[in-house]
């Protein structure tokens, strides 16, 4: 008696081998998004740091101009700035988009400033008037420490870890 032929089933499924494929790919993709953020979160390190060296030259300039001192004061996660009144009493500055109040981006913190010299501020506040202080301000980021020098002149150099200076 012939028995009827039925095709060969195969079993609905995938093999170990294509497993492991699709992981293998995944974990590839996984790696590269993850690379991809951290360069932005470093691009952002970078561009808050070139923007505070802008807003510290922008904030000698106007303490000049306006003929009254203006302080920029180092908050645990940013920075913001304040006024001497004519009555002398330090009101807050918010005048977009420069002297606005900023947060520092996450990789972020403030590692000290020195005054004219002098070993570390007593206080978290830097004070342009008449006259610029010379200071440097140091800041944690993820690849070092960068450092913003100021100059009597006004001009802030930006030190960066591993990058040449601006």
């Amino acid at each position: 008696m012939l028995r009827p032929r039925h095709p060969a089933h195969r079993n609905a499924g995938f093999t170990l081998i294509e497993i492991m494929v699709v992981l293998v790919i995944m974990g590839v993709m996984a790696t590269g998004i993850s690379i991809g953020l951290d360069s932005l979160r470093g691009r952002d390190a970078d561009q808050a740091l070139r923007r505070l060296r802008l807003v510290l030259e922008a904030t000698a300039d106007r303490a000049i101009v306006r003929g009254r001192p203006i302080a920029i004061e180092l908050l645990p996660d940013g920075y913001r700035f304040s006024a001497l009144d004519p009555d002398d009493n330090w009101r807050p500055l918010n005048d977009p988009p420069v002297f606005t109040e900023r947060t520092l981006p996450g990789g972020l913190s403030w590692a000290g400033l020195r005054l004219d010299g002098q070993i570390e501020a007593t206080s978290p506040r830097l004070q342009f008037g008449s006259q610029t202080p010379e200071y440097e301000l140091r800041v944690a980021t993820p690849t070092g420490e960068a450092r913003l020098r100021g100059k009597a002149n006004g001009e802030v150099i930006l030190d960066m870890p591993g990058r040449i200076s601006s």
